[in-house]
């Protein structure tokens, strides 16, 4: 009960000072979204809608302007629900009322063309039954999109993750608390060639340095830091295709000497195409190997198919279904040699009304354990309604159910997850 009286209040302060900054903007012009006109001398002569390369994207909020161009962007998510299963075990010995409080702020500023962000947010969760279990994670980073010529453009991004791992969300021993990390990331990307070229290249690098910070008997052994780069080329083939080659590598290096032999060199080889084949239709898809081989002369690595698709259907307006599929490596935590994933989602949004939405998720995500005959299957399903209250507030239910399998004794569990929901914006 106190949960849901936090939230209440918490709602009521933010939803007064939504409400006078609303009032204040009746007058202002549509809010910015994720794509933006480009203008000024970076680009002479052009004015069309640009996807963010690596800086943030921004909602549908009204933003809060200031007059040296300036704009920020604040959201607010809160919740309160129930998690019958904390530790994902098949005994369900851990059940939990909880509190889920996420503020975001995206700052945007355009010069000459080119966009910058600076993103920070948090995302906290308390349990009322364990608080060893409470889980935070939080996101400061600035990027930059700039735009050369008709041809040529780049991005940037710099930043620090902290997240959690749930206690029960690996395979390693159980630790007292839930393990929390932090995570230094540098990534970049340049682009050449116009968006109606016949043929453009894109070349990827990157660098994520991740440490945990508590439980460290247990979990210094997945302190890594990761380097990679990609390069990929699009070739057109009509009006709203493109084939694609695409190479990628990253290589993992594990600082603990507990963990010295989980180093490994990861590279993916993938034919592709993308199109918009027709107003409603969108999506990419890649298919090919990937191989994943240890430093440790003698470990057993993998070599074999690989893919990554998405794919987009807008039958409607108003209706859109989302189809992922991917077939992946995952270094080991804690259980065999590394594991091969494959995942399959589907999603539906549909707008009942102007105000009234629903999402309904249905995915299956198998695992195999590489060196052992282990095979886990995790069936993930959900259900949204959410109402939009005010042009600034939506309140909703979330429900979720998780039900793994195992041909491992012991490793099957039941998860259902039940969620009261508050999201805000200007």
């Amino acid at each position: 009960m106190r949960e849901i009286v936090l939230v209440l209040r918490l709602t009521t302060v933010f939803s007064t000072v939504l409400g006078s900054l609303a009032l204040a903007q009746t007058s202002a012009p549509p809010a910015d979204t994720a794509t933006y006109e480009l203008s000024g001398t970076s680009i002479s002569g052009t004015a069309r809608p640009v996807v963010p390369i690596l800086t943030a994207p921004v909602g549908a909020g009204l933003p809060l302007k200031f007059e040296n161009g300036l704009h920020l962007h604040p959201t607010l998510s809160t919740s309160v629900g129930y998690n019958d299963n904390l530790l994902s075990n098949n005994s369900n010995s851990l059940q939990s009322r909880f509190i889920n409080i996420n503020p975001q702020a995206v700052a945007e500023f355009k010069y000459k063309g080119d966009r910058y962000t600076a993103l920070a947010s948090l995302n906290s969760r308390s349990y009322s039954e364990s608080s060893v279990d409470n889980t935070d994670e939080s996101q400061l980073m600035v990027a930059g999109d700039h735009y050369f010529g008709a041809r040529a453009r780049a991005g940037w991004s710099l930043g620090r993750l902290s997240g959690t791992d749930p206690r029960g969300s690996n395979n390693r021993p159980m630790t007292a608390e839930a393990a929390r990390w932090h995570s230094n990331n540098l990534d970049g990307r340049f682009i050449y060639g116009a968006p109606e070229a016949p043929g453009r290249v894109e070349f990827d690098l990157g660098n994520k340095d991740k440490v945990y910070d508590n439980e460290r008997a247990t979990t210094a052994v997945g302190d890594v830091a990761t380097a990679s780069y990609a390069g990929r080329l699009f070739y057109r083939l009509g009006t709203r295709s493109l084939a694609l080659v695409e190479f990628k590598e990253a290589k993992a290096n594990y600082s603990s000497a507990l963990a010295t032999t989980e180093s490994n060199l990861e590279r993916r080889y993938y034919l592709g195409l993308t199109w918009e084949a027709t107003a409603a239709t969108t999506g990419i898809v890649k298919f090919g190997r990937m191989t994943k081989d240890f430093d440790l002369v003698g470990k057993q690595g993998y070599a074999g198919g690989s893919w990554d698709a998405t794919v987009r259907w807008s039958p409607l307006t108003y209706s859109v279904v989302d189809l992922q599929a991917s077939r992946s490596t995952a270094d080991a935590t804690g259980f065999g040699l590394y594991n091969l994933v494959t995942t399959t989602n589907l999603m539906w949004n549909h707008k009942w009304s102007q105000l009234l939405g629903s999402r309904i998720s249905a995915g299956v995500t198998n695992t195999e354990y590489g060196g052992t005959t282990r095979q886990d299957s995790a069936v993930n399903l959900g259900f949204k309604v959410d109402y939009e209250l005010y042009r600034w507030l939506k309140i909703g239910v979330d429900f979720a159910v998780t039900d793994n399998t195992s041909n491992a004794p012991g490793n099957e569990f039941n998860k259902k997850t039940t969620m009261l929901t508050l999201d805000a914006t200007l």
